[in-house]
């Protein structure tokens, strides 16, 4: 994996770059053609995926049968956070759009950087929770837009409850 091409993520960006290439060495790049499964809902393999160019669907399955779309992420979205940090199942799938390049770090190597005390390792896990609130910050948007739309039955706080299981 390439540095220079990770540093160029918005995540990454301002960390050292001796943090990049020890955080790239642990790296896998992968390519995807237009349409192919990155990651499928439910699963409990893999590590996190970078998005270093195109575009990915972001799709969920619903118990009931179907699916929605959830959003379509470029350049710099981190895919799979939440599985890797506490190993459940994966809460969407994601397919390309376009072809599609990443960069993968495989669990163990997450795990590593954020059980780690090294300068790298704070430097990552600083990224890591940055993107993770820039994440619930824009749940938090769209749940609000979702709820004072005219005619919703549902309030607030029964999406959050739906969301985060609690209803």
């Amino acid at each position: 994996m390439d540095a220079a091409a990770l540093g160029a993520v918005p995540m990454m960006k301002g960390m050292p770059a001796r943090s990049l290439t020890a955080i790239a060495a642990m790296m896998d790049e992968r390519a995807y053609p237009d349409g192919a499964l990155l990651l499928q809902q439910g699963e409990r393999l893999g590590g996190v995926y970078i998005v270093l160019e195109g575009e990915v669907r972001v799709t969920r399955t619903l118990p009931a049968g179907g699916s929605v779309s959830l959003a379509t992420l470029g350049r710099g979205a981190a895919l799979g956070t939440l599985a890797a940090l506490d190993g459940g199942p994966r809460g969407a799938s994601v397919f390309a759009r376009g072809r599609v390049r990443c960069a993968v770090l495989p669990r163990d190597a997450f795990q590593e950087l954020m059980d780690g005390r090294t300068a790298v390792a704070i430097g990552f896990q600083h990224a890591v929770v940055q993107g993770l609130v820039r994440d619930v910050r824009a749940t938090n948007r769209r749940l609000v837009e979702l709820a004072s739309l005219p005619d919703q039955s549902l309030s607030l706080q029964d999406l959050t409850g739906r969301l985060y299981g609690s209803s």
